[in-house]
């Protein structure tokens, strides 16, 4: 009897694995050769799964943003309001640290490819668009305003910002003031 295998799982677990030697060694310790060795298999297997090192990039990046954004969504759902999705996508553990080290090594990857420009593009307008959905419905708005989406895209700008400050500190970790600090630094400009 043939052995099923769920290439999409696969797949996923191999990307999983990528974030992690990314975050902790930056996107030059990331090659099929050292993937392969960390997953306990064959360089032939990684290559069954990604074509080259765009797509395992490409690959590992959707992981994250497939994990920062159900992050956000967990907390929109669990009612945390503006701030809880705020935090949410603040690298305020090691696994959202993590995130956000694979992203700023992917930023740079993607510089210089306007493909892969275009989807942090999209991932952006994503955020801004969460975003927009949370300051409508706080505002007991109907619909999206001028000022509304003008909000939301201060609030993706300083989430960037806050994260990639922070990302470069991560001893800051410990401090448990941090969050308030980081979630103030993000909502100051938003009239709270």
């Amino acid at each position: 009897m043939p052995v099923l295998v769920d290439h999409e799982k696969t797949r996923d677990q191999i990307a999983e694995l990528a974030c992690r030697i990314v975050a902790h060694e930056g996107l030059h310790a990331l090659t099929m050769r050292r993937l392969a060795a960390e997953a306990g298999t064959s360089r032939a297997i990684v290559s069954t799964y990604f074509r080259d090192m765009r797509d395992l990039v490409l690959a590992t990046f959707h992981w994250v943003s497939a994990r920062q954004v159900r992050r956000f969504e967990a907390a929109e759902v669990a009612g945390e309001g503006l701030e809880g999705c705020v935090a949410a996508l603040l690298p305020l553990d090691d696994e959202s640290l993590d995130d956000w080290r694979v992203t700023i090594a992917y930023l740079g990857y993607a510089v210089a490819d306007t493909e892969l420009a275009d989807i942090e593009r999209g991932r952006i307008d994503g955020a801004v668009g969460r975003f927009e959905r949370i300051l409508i419905a706080e505002r007991g708005l109907s619909r999206p305003t001028a000022v509304v989406h003008r909000e939301a895209q201060r609030i993706v700008s300083a989430v960037l910002g806050v994260a990639v400050d922070f990302s470069f500190d991560p001893k800051a970790r410990a401090q448990p003031r941090l969050r308030r600090q980081m979630v103030d630094r993000v909502l100051g400009g938003s009239g709270r």
